[in-house]
């Protein structure tokens, strides 16, 4: 089964343009009405929908922690370094996408 991302709106579409194009499925914070939510919002509705939140925003890396700190369930957050190129970022999320389990993500920050 492929693992489901969802996008905070901050993240470069091409990406997610990227990552449908071979065939992974992504929501992003913007069609999901979400664009303008708290962090918090979106990380809560990330776990909802049972997919890991992309992220370019540094306030998801103290939010994840304190949900580990206080044993709250979240279903991951990939935080994408600004320097990231749009082609290396899709190649990355499609792996993970194709080859991993959505209890791989779980509780767990991975950075690309």
């Amino acid at each position: 089964m492929s693992v489901k991302f969802y996008f905070d709106a901050p993240v470069n579409r091409a990406i997610a343009v990227g990552l449908r194009l071979r065939g992974v499925e992504v929501l992003t914070a913007q069609e999901d009405g979400q664009a303008e939510a708290l962090d918090e919002e979106i990380l809560s509705r990330s776990t909802e929908l049972n997919r890991p939140v992309v992220t370019t925003d540094r306030d998801f890396l103290v939010l994840a922690k304190m949900m580990l700190e206080n044993a709250e369930l979240f279903r991951g957050v990939i935080f994408l370094s600004p320097k990231i190129t749009v082609g290396y970022a899709v190649e990355e999320l499609e792996t993970y996408a194709k080859a991993g389990e959505l209890e791989d993500f779980t509780n767990r920050v991975i950075y690309l």
